[in-house]
Formats: C-alpha cells, sequence, structure tokens
C-alpha cells in the first residue's frame, strides 16, 4: 500500500481483562460472599426488598458501622464490596419519594475509597450491576443463561431478574467479537485483504446474535414493572446533587446505570471504525467510559489507536467481497441501535407523559439513539 499503516495495539486480550469465553463478563466467577467481618453490608443487601418495602432502608443503612476496606482480598472481593455499596447507595437514594441529599459515613467513606482503588465512580453502573452481579447454579457447568442467577436485586422478582440476567447475556453472545475485531486490525497491518475479509465474515453473525440476545430481555421482563420497579434504582444522582459525608463536603452529580456504560458496544464502533463526531453521541459516549474496568477502557482506547479497518476498507474498492464483508458488518450495528432504540421505546417512553423520555443515564435517549444509528449508517462504503 502507498501509506504507512498504524501498527496494532491490542494484541493479547488477555492483558485487558478480557476473557476467551466471556468476554468482559469475569472469566473467574464473582466471590459469592465476603467474609465475616463485612457481614452488616451483606446482611443489608440480602434484606434490600424487604427494608425497601418496610420503609426502613435509610435508616439501617445509617445504623452501619464504617468498615475499613483495606482487608478485602484481592480484586474479586473489592468487585464484590463495591456491588453492595452501589446497591445500597442506589437503594438508600431513592428509597423514599424525595431523594436523599447526604449519604451517612459509614457508606460513603468505604463506598469512595473503592470507587477510587477502581477508577470508577461511586454510584451503581453496568460494570456492577451486570458485569459482577450473578452466579452459577451449578457450579461445575458452563455459564449460560439457564445455569445462572442474580447476586443482588433491589425488591426482586423475575423482572428485574432477568433484566440484569439477559444484558449478561448479551456481554456473552457479543464475545468472539472482541478477538475478531483485534484480528481484523491485524489483517490490515499485514494488507491482508482476505483474512481481514475472513474475519469481518465470522464477526457479522456474531453481531446479528448480539441483537438477539439483547431482544431477549422480553421474555421475562415485563416493560411496566422494569419502569415503574426497576428503573427508578438505577438513575442517577438529580442536581444539585448528593453529598458523601466524610470525603466531600459539596454534592456530587453522578450518572445512573445505562447500556452506553457496555464497553461490548463501544468495541464494535471502534473495531470497525465508526466515530461518534456528534457532542450528543461522542460526549456521552467518552463520558460513559468513566463506569467501566480500567482495563476495558484501555481496550476500546487500544482499538481506536490501532490501524483504520474502515479506511483500509475503502482504499480497496478492487476487492469487493472486503466491501460487501464490511459494510455487512455496519449494517449489523445499525440494526442493533435501531432495536435498541424500538426496545427503549417500549420499555420508557411509552409511559413518559411529558417532555423527551429520558433513559437510566439520564440522557434524551430516542435523540441519541438516532444520532448514533445515522452516524454507524454513514460509515457504509459505496453510499452517498
Amino acid at each position: 500500500m502507498p501509506e504507512t499503516i498504524a501498527v496494532p495495539v491490542a494484541t493479547d486480550l488477555a492483558t485487558y481483562d478480557i476473557d476467551a469465553g466471556r468476554g468482559f463478563v469475569p472469566g473467574t466467577d464473582p466471590v459469592p460472599a465476603l467474609a465475616p467481618r463485612y457481614r452488616p453490608w451483606e446482611r443489608l443487601a440480602a434484606d434490600l426488598g424487604a427494608l425497601l418495602m418496610t420503609g426502613r432502608l435509610r435508616a439501617a443503612v445509617a445504623a452501619l458501622p464504617e468498615l475499613p476496606t483495606e482487608h478485602l482480598d484481592g480484586p474479586g472481593e473489592r468487585e464484590r464490596a463495591f456491588l453492595l455499596l452501589s446497591c445500597l447507595g442506589n437503594a438508600y437514594m431513592w428509597a423514599e419519594p424525595v431523594a436523599a441529599e447526604r449519604f451517612p459515613a459509614a457508606l460513603a467513606v468505604p463506598w469512595c475509597r473503592l470507587a477510587e482503588e477502581l477508577g470508577r465512580p461511586p454510584i451503581l453502573a453496568h460494570s456492577s450491576i451486570v458485569l459482577t452481579n450473578w452466579r452459577r447454579l451449578v457450579p461445575d457447568e458452563p455459564l449460560s443463561l439457564t445455569n445462572i442467577d442474580t447476586a443482588v436485586t433491589f425488591l426482586g422478582g423475575v423482572d428485574e431478574k432477568w433484566f440484569y440476567l439477559a444484558t449478561v447475556g448479551v456481554e456473552l453472545a457479543g464475545a468472539p467479537a472482541l478477538p475478531l475485531l483485534a484480528a481484523a486490525q491485524h489483517a490490515v497491518a499485514a494488507d491482508d485483504a482476505d483474512r481481514l475479509t475472513a474475519a469481518l465474515r465470522a464477526l457479522e453473525p456474531v453481531l446479528a446474535a448480539t441483537t438477539r440476545a439483547f431482544l431477549d430481555v422480553e421474555r421475562w421482563c415485563d416493560p411496566h414493572v422494569f419502569y415503574h420497579r426497576v428503573r427508578p434504582f438505577l438513575a442517577g444522582w438529580p442536581a444539585p446533587g448528593v453529598v458523601y459525608e466524610g470525603v466531600w463536603d459539596h454534592p456530587r452529580v453522578f450518572t445512573g446505570a445505562s447500556a452506553a456504560q457496555s464497553s461490548l458496544i463501544q468495541a464494535f464502533d471502534a473495531g470497525l471504525g465508526v466515530p461518534h463526531p456528534h457532542e450528543r453521541t461522542g460526549g456521552f459516549l467518552r463520558g460513559m467510559r468513566a463506569h467501566m474496568p480500567l482495563p476495558h477502557r484501555r481496550f476500546l482506547a487500544d482499538l481506536e489507536a490501532g490501524p483504520s479497518v474502515h479506511d483500509y476498507a475503502a482504499r480497496r474498492p478492487d476487492r469487493p467481497q472486503l466491501t460487501d464483508a464490511y459494510n455487512a458488518c455496519v449494517r449489523a450495528v445499525s440494526e442493533l441501535r435501531a432495536r435498541h432504540l424500538g426496545l427503549t421505546g417500549r420499555y420508557i417512553g411509552r409511559f413518559e407523559r411529558s417532555g423527551a423520555a429520558k433513559g437510566t443515564g439520564g440522557t434524551d435517549f430516542v435523540r441519541l439513539l438516532v444520532q448514533a444509528r445515522e452516524e454507524t449508517r454513514a460509515r457504509e462504503l459505496g453510499g452517498p
């Protein structure tokens, strides 16, 4: 080729905490329970539904002892503790009709300490409520949607459980795409159009399977139950924010849990060279990376820094099979976004009475998803 092609940065996926079979879902099962010294956190998390139903949640959290975090052993225990404290924090915020203005120090101090260690904000996010919020029903059988249950829920019930577990299913369905995205960039660097075509042809059915998994949320999660019983606990903090006692004197505002916090869909964009130049999309998606595990963020950055699959395919009009394979992948991502738009309309938009419907991430999700879909479609080769 007449121009220098960038060297791939993304190589060994294990260095990004990406599992060969599970993708961004941890390769080691989440820790099922913390040591006895952390029983107060475990007990309240196990009783979340009852405490919320009886109006006792805030008093129970306020009565917690302030426990140190230095006795947590390894990343698995830290993630378990962060899940527990994040669920307690979001439950505390939304336990009553009026949002809380302050988090008690017994919750805020260890929560923020762990957030700093993990490099993520102290609020519930996809990385906790989905990636580490599960257990296998039969430990010696493979992880699948027929062998999984949630670890923590707010009010409980099949609808809430399935919303989180179906999202685990999306991550698992998309996992085979991650090595293919890296392989595609290596094919570009090697100026191997045949290898790139093969990688893209293998990628397209994975993208389609991811969309099917995404739609599977409707199997056990009723939209009415989601909107009224699940979604409120996933929301971010309203202005002017909340004070984390013992940590910050001034209120802080953080964004709620959102599908945009999944590294998977952003990896599709990064690997296929689908930019989001509009601030409505690009700014929001970049901001959501702050909620991702640090190694996953690094993977996205390294994919973006690698050779452009889009640009290489665009320079090879002499290879129509490559053009077709690339366009099929772009259309599959566009279809995923279109289905996401329809799903959020059924689960959120239909219940909104005034103004623009807001997603759990606090955005006008209709405009956001329409813009993202159009930006994806614009990357098709040979279009207008």
